[in-house]
């Protein structure tokens, strides 16, 4: 299978995630100062990468050895998917001791549509 289908689901994942929160903040705002809500979204951007390295390395491996067992492809793609979703979950839970809902929910909605927009082949 093709490791190229883990990259594009995780970078759209989370530069869809940092659209969606621009989008957001920028509605709720009163007074909007575009230079500092760069600046945030920028180390939002970085310490999302950053925490989210052990779901990939997770996710990879989960994707290697469903390859070498000859797992079908929509099996493979729920996996994935679903480890997004947990490492999301379980990430924010160990650094906000507790649940963040709006950003779960965020990450999770896009985890499912970046997974099932991509094709991935053997």
């Amino acid at each position: 299978m093709n490791y190229s289908y883990l990259l594009k689901h995780w970078i759209t994942t989370l530069f869809g995630s940092l659209l969606l929160l621009f989008i957001y903040s920028y509605l709720e705002s009163e007074f909007y100062d575009f230079s500092y809500q760069m600046e945030v979204h920028l180390i939002f951007l970085l310490f999302s990468t950053v925490f989210a390295l052990p779901t990939v390395i997770i996710s990879l491996g989960l994707f290697y050895i469903l390859d070498k067992r000859g797992a079908s492809t929509k099996l493979v793609k729920a996996v994935i998917i679903l480890t997004t979703i947990l490492g999301t979950f379980f990430t924010l839970f160990i650094i906000f001791s507790g649940v963040q809902i709006e950003y779960t929910s965020l990450y999770s909605c896009l985890a499912i549509l970046s997974g099932g927009c991509f094709k991935l082949e053997r």
